[in-house]
């Protein structure tokens, strides 16, 4: 498929959506049923490199479509099957390059069974590894690439969860992991004839045994501080296959602690009340993980600590968000690397908003300013 062509199915798909789509409809309580979500984003992002380029180009841009569906086979309320497909870039645009609907391709997020009890919950397949929440708590659009260290999605195996409230503690919910890397036929990337992934890439979890796992707890609802959120994990990651890069293999090992505070004046669940601009809520967050052999590479120890403020008005998110990387020295380079970013969000209706993020960031001792303008729409059938 040609690039005009796939941008011109992306954007009519899009575009279809949002002035087309009926209003989500609730689960009918008849069984087995069919249902689906979708979120579908537009992004447009441009960064310019800092310092000396050695003569090469300065400015990057991309724009790009980011769509993510889910689609549900229920047999009643606590049992489902589930399967989520993303259609977005492949890869990031090369330096320089100035790329508009390049490298689209539609790839599989999950596809598991869960099961809910009124004690606990268990998925088996391929699915998100629950760890860590700066990737979806932060706010702004950049965050999330920049700590996918431990961000483990599209993995094969279980996961099982297990509730546990108490008028004094509030609500504890343990869950533990096990899983490894997909490199069966759910592992390509369609719609671009990508191949699948190979146990000969190496890297975390590519081991083809059930030998990596995570564990976590949550912490959440208690009596004295209702709206804190607490999260401590560890994570471990079996070594792949060693790569010819001059680097040795080495156990994955992730360690993570965060909380997550709301306070809200006059608190609503009302959504006309809330676009009216008649809700206010502070948000603070922070987490810090602890990362041994990133990438499974032997001696490329990191840490990140990321830390954000958001603040919601009526319709209006404005977010502030720093992450701190710490990682082996590199000559001229140092050890530190970060990413800030300022973010606003415009709710134009409780479906479709437009979002603004502008920041900096340092890679490996390269300074470059980043922006980003998001167009998003999410609905349900």
């Amino acid at each position: 498929m040609s690039r005009a062509r796939a941008g011109a199915l992306v954007l009519g798909t899009l575009c279809g959506s949002i002035g087309l789509a009926p209003e989500a409809r609730a689960d009918d309580g008849q069984y087995p049923n069919f249902g689906m979500d979708y979120s579908a984003q537009l992004q447009y992002d441009f960064s310019r490199l800092d310092g000396d380029t050695n003569g090469g180009p300065r400015n990057t841009t991309d724009f790009y479509p980011d769509i993510t569906t889910s689609f549900y086979l229920r047999f009643s309320t606590d049992d489902q099957i589930r399967l989520t497909t993303e259609i977005n870039p492949a890869d990031p645009p090369n330096p320089g390059e100035k790329r508009t609907f390049g490298d689209i391709g539609l790839v599989i997020d999950e596809l598991n069974y869960y099961k809910l009890t009124s004690r606990t919950s268990w998925m088996i397949g391929k699915f998100q590894v629950p760890f860590g929440r700066a990737m979806d708590q932060a706010p702004g659009l950049y965050t999330n690439d920049y700590v996918a260290a431990y961000d483990l999605g599209g993995m094969l195996g279980g996961t099982f969860g297990y509730r546990h409230f108490s008028q004094k503690l509030g609500l504890i919910e343990p869950d533990i992991s096990l899983y490894t890397f997909d490199t069966t036929e759910l592992s390509r990337t369609f719609l671009r004839g990508g191949g699948r992934a190979q146990r000969s890439d190496g890297g975390p979890a590519n081991t083809g045994k059930l030998d990596s796992y995570s564990v976590a707890l949550n912490w959440t609802s208690i009596p004295a501080l209702p709206f804190l959120e607490l999260q401590a994990g560890y994570m471990r990651n079996q070594k792949g296959v060693g790569q010819n890069d001059g680097t040795l293999p080495g156990d994955e090992v992730v360690r993570i602690v965060s909380a997550r505070y709301m306070w809200a004046r006059l608190p609503s669940t009302d959504l006309g009340e809330t676009l009216r601009g008649h809700y206010l809520d502070i948000v603070p967050f922070i987490e810090y993980a602890d990362v041994d052999n990133e990438n499974a590479v032997q001696g490329n120890d990191t840490s990140y600590l990321t830390t954000s403020l958001t603040v919601d008005y009526g319709p209006w998110s404005m977010g502030a968000t720093r992450t701190d990387k710490k990682r082996p020295p590199i000559a001229g380079a140092g050890r530190h690397d970060y990413l800030n970013e300022l973010s606003v969000t415009y709710n134009i209706t409780g479906r479709l908003s437009i979002g603004l993020s502008a920041g900096t960031q340092k890679e490996a001792g390269q300074r470059s300013d980043l922006y980003g303008l998001q167009l998003a729409y999410s609905g349900a059938y």
